[in-house]
């Protein structure tokens, strides 16, 4: 009776830390979903764009349950952006999987705005985005042909021909509210 009565609490307590594992995080996490930074980005291709502010998302073409959600999402929002916005502001997606077409990366994007832009890049150039972005990902173990990645959205401004990182947002869905309030910051300095 004793072994049944301290197994059942041995499970209890097991169970009821788990659960605290799984939540905790959630709550000492409130609030810290943007990030606030000023650090230059030297590298290519974004560096060319016309847009003083960009907001760049790292997935891959074809992936459902994480990079469609979060573009539409930023679909909605670029939608919502007054016609003087959208001439400062673009949007870009960084194709973390190498295709072997190097053209469906910017079909992907466009599927979800004709405004967006989807990068491609080598391995040497996507190593050094990766670190600058601190970007993780890898191939899946479930399934070969998706990858894990990182979800965060940055909000990257030019100045004086020089691109920063300025916000990064790391919650989804995103506080877009937020993102708005920081563009206009941005676009009054």
């Amino acid at each position: 009776m004793k072994k049944k009565i301290y197994s059942s609490l041995i499970l209890l307590i097991i169970i009821s830390i788990s659960i605290l594992v799984m939540i905790l995080p959630s709550f000492l996490t409130k609030g810290v979903s943007r990030v606030s930074l000023h650090k230059e980005l030297q590298l290519p291709l974004l560096l060319d764009d016309e847009k003083e502010i960009k907001l760049v998302f790292f997935g891959y073409v074809g992936c459902v349950d994480i990079c469609t959600p979060r573009l539409q999402a930023l679909n909605e929002f670029y939608n919502s952006l007054s016609e003087d916005a959208k001439q400062t502001v673009g949007i870009t997606f960084i194709d973390i999987s190498i295709p072997s077409d190097t053209t469906l990366p910017n079909s992907f994007a466009k599927f979800f705005n004709k405004d967006f832009k989807g990068i491609y890049l080598d391995n040497n150039t996507m190593r050094a985005y990766t670190k600058a972005f601190q970007v993780y990902f890898s191939k899946s173990l479930l399934n070969k042909k998706e990858f894990d990645h990182s979800t965060n959205l940055y909000l990257i401004k030019k100045e004086n021909n020089k691109k920063y990182l300025r916000f990064v947002y790391s919650a989804y869905p995103f506080d877009f509210k937020q993102i708005h309030s920081d563009i206009e910051e941005l676009e009054s300095e």
